[in-house]
């Protein structure tokens, strides 16, 4: 079958396969190929700008996300990944108010608040993030990244024993998921916090 006779599905499929094996440029020209047939694919065009920061092109990647936020203003995740963008490219400010404007939408999302709090802690307003974070954890606390990020914040503030709390917790969902490894660490960051009181 040549290029030309080639579904959407099959770029797509092609696409995601490149993107897994690393082939960050086939990757992006078999989206832009699926996105030929179907330009309104979020899919498509998410995938496509998280490679694009994958591989370094933010501007790129700002470009695909704002065309997947103007073509679907209430699926969160082209502000999510926007955001993303943002926060690789050190635009702390933007990131976070791009933040704010997909949490208008989507109140709710666990993903939004944490990337918020990702940009808040990089621009050093340590309560707002641990404000942030928390309103995450209100909606999914069972990624454990989340609690490891709070508990980097509370370190900051030399809150001990809700450090060594948020790392127990990091660590019983990563055992849950059979992660030893990560869950050991997470032990031994609750030990030394508790030792540090």
């Amino acid at each position: 079958m040549s290029e030309e006779e080639q579904t959407f599905e099959q770029w797509l499929s092609k696409a995601r396969l490149f993107g897994q094996q690393g082939q960050n440029k086939k990757a992006i020209e078999a989206y832009r190929n699926a996105l030929l047939i179907t330009p309104e694919n979020l899919d498509a065009l998410n995938e496509m700008g998280l490679i694009h920061i994958h591989i370094g092109e933010q501007n790129s990647a700002i470009i695909a996300f704002d065309l997947a936020k103007s073509l679907a203003p209430d699926d969160f995740r082209g502000y999510s990944n926007k955001v993303e963008a943002y926060l690789t490219l050190g635009s702390f400010e933007d990131a976070n108010e791009e933040a704010d404007a997909g949490l208008e939408l989507v109140p709710e999302s666990a993903e939004l608040w944490s990337k918020k709090a990702r940009a808040l802690e990089s621009l050093l307003k340590i309560d707002e993030a641990i404000e942030a974070y928390n309103k995450a954890l209100i909606y999914d606390s069972s990624e454990p990244e989340t609690w490891k990020a709070l508990a980097l914040c509370l370190d900051a503030q030399e809150k001990w024993a809700a450090v060594a709390r948020a790392y127990r917790i990091a660590a019983g969902l990563h055992q849950k998921r059979g992660e030893e490894r990560d869950a050991e660490s997470c032990f031994k960051f609750a030990d030394l916090a508790e030792d540090s009181q």
